[in-house]
């Protein structure tokens, strides 16, 4: 799973990590770890938000499969 790190300031995503054994708390852990500080500065500046993936567009769902009359 993807999980990014944000600036409370202004909402922009400053780091991205992907790993698939790792929670919230742990990647939370991981940006602290990172950014060398401690937790209670690490809340006051940054948040941690999980990035699920993306659905795709499957446009040819939408699509009609009669033909045009000429």
């Amino acid at each position: 799973m993807k999980f990014e790190l944000r600036s409370k300031s202004d909402n922009e995503v400053i780091d991205v990590i992907e790993m698939y054994n790792l929670d919230i708390k742990g990647a939370k852990a991981y940006f602290m770890t990172r950014k060398k500080l401690e937790e209670k500065d690490f809340d006051n500046i940054f948040k941690v938000k999980p990035n699920p993936p993306v659905g795709r567009y499957k446009w040819w769902k939408e699509e009609t499969t009669e033909l045009d009359d000429f």
